[in-house]
């Protein structure tokens, strides 16, 4: 019996319809759905735009079918210089005075203008054939649908025919049949040259859907899915984003989300979170939470020196670490002359000694092993070999109110998701949180290049903007720059993006958003979209885009393609995340 069954069916018969209805001339039914196709008939004489903009945007399910045919360029000179001479003759027999004569006169110039084109400017001729056709289940619905893209046809200047009793033949032209049947071929054949074939591109929809991306939301316009794959080292320069936006715009929603469907596909994922917004995620997702701040017992050293800090082959442990922390002592202590640096490091460099710890890498081993966090020297070491005004400014982190910073690092960072919560660091200490888990998470991303990763950095302005100096601005530069060959991802977020340019004429922030290939803009004050228009290619369209769009609603520059999103989120998804305030 199961012999003779897979015997009787093959792929054709899994894949066709149950039934199919040729009864009604204005549709096909099949299997309970309803098809209707037109026929484009004319178009336009002259189009400077693309012309099936508006029926490839929509939102309606459909079917458009383009069929293109090449002649003999050498027959059509023939038949047309044979035409020109006839056509010719008759304007001088018929006179101006018959109601004919402007048609003729008509024919003659177009007959005239496209043997030129042939002759001279080696255009070719072809004809056009142009079919749509869309669906429904519902007989009435369906009507409207079509309906709707006759009007939209038409205020693009094509004329459109309903396929009446042909729409058997119609439907097969949409098919991947490549069926054109003579019974409608006749109808639609329209010629154009090769010039006017850009008119009629129908690849014009922004729509991204990469193989192996997450979703990310729908095309506005379209309705289209987008899927991202911002790993796809074929596809995209690099893996880093900027998302720009107002408070409450949507741009923390859209973070999280990212988050939550990265932890799918298992990726490592280091937050810094400013605001505190991260702690339900942090809990569905089993991430560490280190919180830095006056009331915690979590602790992270600056001074600490890790092993993946290098890789394999490089050398320098403590060069490396020092070139990194001056721009910590910069946020401190303000921006150094050459003798101050020079004292500074000088200091920097008997803290370690006195540590055992020196320029010869070997130092950082002990039996065998690397040094743990319990062997590093701490900020209380450098203040104690400080003097005059150094020593009075980092006092604070030393003895008074920002003591937590001269403690010894007594958390485990050995999970795939970190959450660093600087919430309780307030405003004018937020800055040194940020570099100080930004140093942390570098490290942690340059330990294994065969794995993915993402950096998310919120309030990213802190480090690259006025309020900062060359050196850390430099250091996360270099992280967006060189993040891709360690299998990472930066993410800058900020809603702050005046403050984002304010150093060195935003030099730093310009760096930031030419080195990101993917570009997220939620809602923008007029004052914020002028700043980013002197910094990147904007349309004016798009810039009245970015001023109106709602809350979840954003511009996405992916490469070269500029799409309008919504982003869209499960309810199970919304419970996990919460509204947040961003």
């Amino acid at each position: 019996m199961e012999n003779y069954l897979a015997g009787s069916f093959d792929v054709k018969d899994y894949l066709s319809p149950s039934y199919i209805n040729l009864n009604n001339p204005k549709y096909i039914e099949i299997d309970g759905i309803y098809y209707a196709s037109l026929l484009v008939v004319n178009y336009v004489r002259e189009q400077n735009d693309l012309i099936f903009q508006n029926i490839i945007d929509t939102d309606e399910n459909i079917y458009i079918s383009i069929y293109y045919e090449k002649q003999d360029t050498y027959k059509v000179i023939k038949d047309l210089t044979y035409n020109i001479g006839n056509v010719g003759v008759d304007l001088e027999k018929i006179g101006k005075a018959r109601q004919d004569y402007e048609i003729a006169s008509f024919t003659y110039n177009d007959a005239k203008y496209i043997r030129k084109e042939l002759q001279i400017n080696n255009e070719e001729l072809l004809f056009i054939y142009t079919y749509i056709t869309t669906f429904s289940r519902d007989k009435k619905e369906l009507d409207n649908k079509i309906n709707k893209i006759e009007g939209m046809l038409s205020s693009r200047g094509m004329q459109s025919k309903k396929a009446y009793f042909r729409q058997e033949q119609a439907l097969k032209t949409c098919l991947p049949f490549m069926i054109n049947d003579n019974d409608v071929k006749d109808v639609t054949k329209r010629n154009i040259l090769t010039n006017s074939l850009q008119a009629t591109y129908p690849f014009l929809s922004s729509s991204i859907f990469d193989e192996n991306g997450i979703f990310i939301g729908t095309n506005i316009y379209n309705n289209s899915l987008m899927f991202i794959d911002k790993y796809d080292k074929n596809k995209y320069k690099n893996s880093n984003i900027c998302v720009f936006g107002t408070s409450g715009s949507g741009k923390s929603y859209f973070t999280k989300l990212m988050i939550l469907r990265n932890s799918l596909l298992g990726l490592e994922q280091y937050v810094i979170d400013p605001d505190r917004e991260y702690d339900n995620l942090a809990k569905e997702l089993k991430a560490t939470i280190i919180k830095i701040g006056p009331s915690s017992e979590n602790y992270i050293n600056i001074f600490d020196i890790r092993e993946e800090s290098l890789e394999d082959e490089q050398k320098g442990y403590l060069s490396t670490k020092i070139n990194k922390i001056i721009g910590f002592f910069n946020l401190i202590f303000g921006t150094f002359d050459e003798k101050d640096r020079a004292i500074l490091e000088e200091k920097i460099i008997k803290m370690y000694e006195s540590k055992g710890i020196t320029f010869d890498d070997n130092s950082l081993y002990k039996n065998g092993k690397f040094k743990t966090a319990d062997d590093m020297p701490t900020l209380v070491d450098l203040y104690n070999e400080l003097e005059g005004n150094m020593k009075i400014k980092l006092k604070p982190f030393v003895e008074g109110s920002l003591s937590f910073f001269a403690k010894k690092t007594n958390v485990k960072l050995d999970n795939r998701t970190i959450i660093a919560d600087i919430y309780e660091l307030g405003e004018d200490n937020i800055k040194y949180g940020l570099f100080l888990f930004v140093e942390l998470f570098w490290d942690k991303i340059k330990r294994d290049r065969n794995i993915h990763k993402s950096i998310y950095l919120d309030e990213i302005w802190q480090l690259i903007g006025v309020t900062s100096n060359k050196e850390v601005a430099s250091f996360i530069y270099k992280i967006f720059k060189t993040i891709r060959k360690y299998g990472g991802s930066a993410v800058a977020i900020t809603q702050d993006v005046s403050d984002l340019f304010s150093l060195e004429n935003g030099t730093y922030g310009r760096s930031i958003l030419n080195n990101s290939e993917i570009k997220v803009f939620f809602n923008l004050e007029e004052e914020n979209i002028r700043i980013l228009e002197k910094n990147l290619s904007i349309s004016e369209k798009e810039k009245v885009e970015m001023n109106s769009l709602r809350r979840g609603e954003c511009i996405m520059f992916v490469g070269k393609e500029h799409v309008l999103t919504k982003i869209e989120s499960a309810e199970f998804e919304k419970e996990i995340i919460g509204g947040g305030k961003n």
